[in-house]
């Protein structure tokens, strides 16, 4: 979620860049209600050779344009690319933390679920909340009913709610 975040804000402040070039540079159409800079097209008075010479001048000014938008739409792409691989990057190490935040998990459960019960629960006592709720998710039941029966009142009242809360939507979530 918070890589997601990441690149979200990465893609804004990118936008804002350039809009912010493609307003500072003239020829670039900006807002529909500001008046756009236009070339001036021949007069019908005007000779043949100065018509020319104007749509030749507004071609070359087209042509001029065009490179521009192209390398833009080129900086823009490698930036993409850029924040793709990032984001790739940042999900790796999101999948690597998991998994070692699992087996971390895995592990306190085993040590926990070999202890007795009444020491289990006065080092649970000291716990983080969060950790002793994953901890308790992964735990037989029997063994987490006797781990909570020993702990402090108003913990055990939280984790129990805590236990309760996330079976409840994951129940909700996979029907």
């Amino acid at each position: 979620m918070r890589a997601k975040r990441i690149l979200v804000l990465a893609i804004v402040i990118n936008l804002g860049l350039l809009m912010a070039y493609l307003q500072t540079h003239p020829g670039y159409a900006v807002a529909d209600d500001e008046p756009q800079p236009r070339v001036a097209l021949p007069a019908e008075d005007t000779p043949a050779g100065d018509q020319w010479e104007l749509l030749r001048a507004r071609e070359e000014e087209m042509k001029v344009r065009e490179v521009e938008l192209r390398e833009l739409e080129v900086a823009v792409e490698a930036k993409i690319k850029r924040l793709e691989t990032l984001q790739a990057s940042i999900q790796q190490e999101i999948d690597a933390y998991r998994v070692e935040s699992n087996e971390r998990v895995r592990h306190l459960v085993k040590i926990y679920s070999s202890m007795k019960p009444k020491a289990a629960a006065d080092l649970m006592n000291n716990m983080d909340l969060n950790v002793a709720v994953q901890v308790f998710l992964d735990m037989k039941g029997e063994i987490a009913g006797g781990i909570l029966s020993y702990m402090d009142t108003k913990k055990a009242a939280l984790i129990t709610k805590r236990l309760a809360d996330y079976r409840s939507s994951s129940v909700t979530q996979n029907p």
